[in-house]
């Protein structure tokens, strides 16, 4: 069992829970199946459950405990708990679960090894559990996340996944992202545009908004005025500056 406590006592031990937990990844009903074996109460709560179909909430509850310790953990007890998480989701049937461990992932994202388990969801049959990794990818800063951006944009059966991969490539500072968003100008999805144009600003600080036509001209290397702001954008400027 690990040293640390969870936050609240009436939860119980979150090493415990998860430690059985991620024993029986095999399990068909789930990673949280073993703790239920503790004693003959317990097992039998477990089949009621089972049968009203409640301990999923149990499962989320763990994993949302979990991600609220990683920042307090020292680095080999973060990678001993991204490497159980890696080898649930490799078992892992529920799509909501998955998506939660995507989630659990996103305080130690800077880790490789939590994008070595990440990268490769992004080939997962739920756009939920996608989304989320676009989400958890958008401010990682490293070639495989970019890549992984950049492909989901790309190739992504979901039309959500793929504007959101677009606009997230805009906090990646990447000598292939400036071009990629470019070429995005010329999608025949409005929406695809709007995103790609977005994220342009955000990566370059230019304030073109949506016009599509200065974001060509800029890119091809034309000066471009910018816009002059508003009042309510100057005042919001003056506001975050202080």
């Amino acid at each position: 069992m690990l040293p640390y406590q969870p936050r609240l006592a009436s939860q119980g031990t979150l090493s415990g829970i998860l430690v059985l937990a991620l024993l029986s990844q095999g399990c068909i009903d789930g990673p949280f199946f073993q703790l239920k074996k503790l004693n003959p109460y317990i097992q039998n709560q477990w089949k009621q459950d089972r049968e009203k179909v409640v301990v999923f909430s149990e499962r989320i509850e763990e994993l949302r405990l979990l991600r609220t310790q990683f920042a307090s953990m020292e680095p080999q007890e973060q990678n001993d708990w991204i490497s159980k998480l890696g080898q649930m989701l490799k078992s892992e049937t529920s799509p909501e679960i998955r998506r939660e461990t995507v989630l659990t992932l996103d305080p130690v994202k800077q880790n490789p090894q939590a994008l070595e388990i990440l990268t490769p969801l992004a080939k997962d049959k739920n756009e939920k559990v996608r989304l989320a990794l676009v989400s958890t990818l958008r401010n990682t800063q490293t070639e495989s996340s970019t890549n992984t951006l950049i492909a989901m944009a790309s190739s992504d059966p979901s039309n959500n996944v793929k504007l959101s991969a677009t606009r997230a490539l805009g906090s990646h500072n990447s000598d292939a992202v400036k071009p990629f968003l470019g070429a995005k100008l010329d999608d025949r999805n409005i929406a695809m545009r709007f995103q790609a144009s977005q994220a342009l600003g955000e990566l370059t600080g230019k304030r073109y908004g949506g016009d599509i036509d200065a974001w060509r001209q800029y890119l091809a290397g034309q000066d471009v005025p910018e816009p002059e702001l508003s009042l309510a954008e100057t005042l919001e400027s003056m506001l975050l500056l202080r």
